[in-house]
């Protein structure tokens, strides 16, 4: 499991998933593309997607790639 602490002390920690979507996220695949890559239904991506913005304090998908970066978590 991910676990970084980053700026302001922020303790980020990913499950297996989470971070797999991530980083899918990361090289640019949709969520259509995630959920068929990694058998899960697209609802299921969009909530763990959901969950890492929440973790990494991200508003959108490229903060989250920039906050994971910065963390060392990709």
């Amino acid at each position: 499991m991910p676990r970084r602490k980053g700026l302001l002390g922020l303790d980020v920690s990913l499950t297996t998933r989470e971070y797999e979507v991530l980083r899918r996220v990361a090289i640019g695949e949709t969520n259509p593309e995630i959920a068929a890559a990694i058998g899960l239904s697209r609802n299921t991506v969009k909530a763990y997607l959901q969950t890492v913005l929440q973790k990494l304090g991200a508003r959108n998908r490229v903060e989250a790639i920039m906050r994971a970066s910065e963390l060392g978590l990709i």
